[in-house]
């Protein structure tokens, strides 16, 4: 492989380290925020959908850092090695 294309590998994989650090915070701040997705006895069913819809969304990030953790950045590693 090309040191200058095994560099721009090397960033990208830090950049994406960097952006799951930062996914994983903010991801931790909405679910304090929405007290862990508890509804409380009276919600509405708005109240209900926004919270099914930010489970939902939580696990679908969830799920996209994991492909990237354990099989994108796996395979690039093995790229630059």
């Amino acid at each position: 492989m090309d040191p200058a294309d095994a560099d721009t590998l090397r960033t990208g994989v830090g950049q994406l380290a960097a952006e799951h650090d930062e996914v994983g915070g903010a991801l931790h701040r909405i679910r304090d925020l929405a007290m862990g997705y508890a509804l409380p006895p009276d919600a509405c069913a708005t109240y209900d959908l926004t919270f099914r819809s930010l489970r939902e969304f939580e696990a679908d990030i969830h799920r996209h850092v994991h492909l990237e953790n354990n099989i994108l950045l796996p395979g690039m590693a093995a790229l630059i090695a």
